[in-house]
């Protein structure tokens, strides 16, 4: 519902707001949601790092299947050697072998491969860390969602801080027009000198309540331009179009069932518990047996122009993990804990996905409310003021009824912008709760 302050209902004078001390006076750039909301996904920090959490991401699950690879490597050594023969118990009188050989050179340059082609571990993390691809996918999708949310509401923020402001130059200007009255009623002596007063003390009153207004409509501004990543200093005019009615033709079933099968918080849920079990069987295959492949070819002799032959090693290896002390049993228990752990907040999100759906209803329903009583409340302290005017201009009331009457006026309009900015804030709150923030712009296209 398009947020109409009720200013129209008495002539407005245009007045100024004042300026800051330091501020220049800029032009105000048009600006639609769909416009706020693009310009904060491309710039917000938000989307930005979980972008780079994806990059993350995909370097973990490129580095788990790299781990399966063959393994190449050079290795080339010359060294000048001696070696005492009797402490390896090869001297004697009975041996002709001397006990101390050297010194000699020995050199080797060769190229060794070693592939691991079973090895279960390490292909359970292999997957686990596809499905860490996923869950950052979906944490960027997650993180683009509440961008929007925090766009969007902030966009309503200065929607309702710009017509609580012509609400507010609304009520200014009546101040001014009834201190004119009670100057002239006092210039015909209809009126007393108290009148005139209290007319000019309710004036100073809302030019003060006025710079209030003007200062949220600034703040507000600068709240949009820092989600949207814009120069600070600039100005917005939002666009007044009506937001979709979001609410239209459901219920409170159909929406905690949409947000059941839409909230991307549940999906990162459910897929975090799939990466958990993953990792768990990968810390359970830590105690299976491992064989590879291991093979090299190069040279060797003296130094690299004597004796020089090529030679070559050609095996298998295998790895039967017998006892590792409990530490791959530890590890699969913190998992596991981990697991429940990740499986309990999902059922809390899940309770909180209703919560969510019925309070924003019940927002909803009281923002309705709202509206037709500020509404009715506001037609009704119209005709007060227009009858304590009049009653005021023939000498038949007093001041007091006629700032009463002021004060009642200003009141219904502040509570009509306020209805209906509650009103826009749980239709972004319903959007939200059933995981479509999107439905938030349908009405509002470039």
């Amino acid at each position: 519902m398009c947020l109409q302050a009720a200013a129209a209902a008495q002539p407005v004078a245009p007045v100024d707001a004042p300026p800051a001390a330091t501020s220049v006076v800029r032009s105000e750039e048009p600006l639609n949601l769909r416009q706020a909301i693009e310009r904060a996904l491309e710039t917000h920090i938000k989307t930005r790092v979980n972008k780079e959490k994806i990059r993350e991401s995909e370097a973990r699950a490129a580095q788990a299947w790299a781990e399966i690879n063959p393994t190449v490597t050079f290795n080339a050594n010359q060294y000048n050697r001696t070696i005492n023969l009797a402490s390896q118990g090869l001297s004697g009188s009975n041996l002709p072998i001397p006990a101390f050989v050297g010194p000699f050179y020995t050199f080797d340059a060769r190229v060794q491969v070693l592939y691991n082609f079973l090895d279960s571990a390490k292909r359970w993390r292999i997957k686990a860390a596809e499905v860490g691809k996923l869950v950052s996918e979906q944490e960027l999708e997650l993180a683009r969602q509440q961008v929007d949310l925090l766009t969007a509401t902030a966009y309503v923020n200065l929607l309702s801080a710009r017509h609580a402001r012509q609400a507010g130059l609304a009520d200014l200007a009546l101040t001014n027009k009834n201190l004119e009255l009670a100057r002239h009623q006092k210039q015909q002596g209809v009126a007393a000198g108290i009148d005139v007063t209290r007319a000019d003390a309710q004036r100073v009153e809302q030019e003060l309540r006025q710079a209030s207004l003007d200062d949220k409509v600034r703040r507000a501004n600068l709240e949009l331009a820092r989600l949207m990543g814009t120069p600070l200093a600039t100005q917005y005019l939002p666009d007044e179009s009506d937001l979709p009615p979001v609410e239209q033709g459901m219920t409170n079933e159909s929406a905690t069932q949409e947000g059941l099968a839409n909230r991307i918080e549940l999906k990162v849920a459910r897929l975090r518990e799939e990466q958990l079990d993953k990792e768990i069987s990968a810390a359970d295959a830590e105690d299976s047996p491992k064989m590879g492949i291991v093979a090299d070819y190069g040279f060797a002799g003296n130094t690299p122009a004597q004796n020089v032959f090529g030679t070559h090693n050609v095996g298998l290896t295998l790895q039967v993990p017998i006892f590792d002390g409990g530490v791959s049993d530890a590890k699969m228990d913190v998992l596991k804990s981990q697991l429940e752990q990740s499986k309990l907040q999902r059922q809390d999100q899940e309770i909180q996905v209703e919560q969510d759906v019925r309070s924003s209803f019940l927002k909803l329903q009281l923002a309705r409310q709202q509206i037709v009583t500020a509404r009715a409340s506001l037609v009704l302290a119209q005709k007060e003021m227009t009858m304590a005017t009049d009653r005021f201009a023939a000498g038949l009331g007093t001041s007091v009824e006629l700032v009463d009457a002021q004060a009642k006026l200003a009141r219904a309009r502040d509570a009509e912008v306020q209805a209906l900015v509650a009103y826009q804030l749980a239709q972004v709150e319903l959007a939200a709760s059933i995981g479509k923030p999107e439905l938030i712009i349908g009405g509002n296209k470039s």
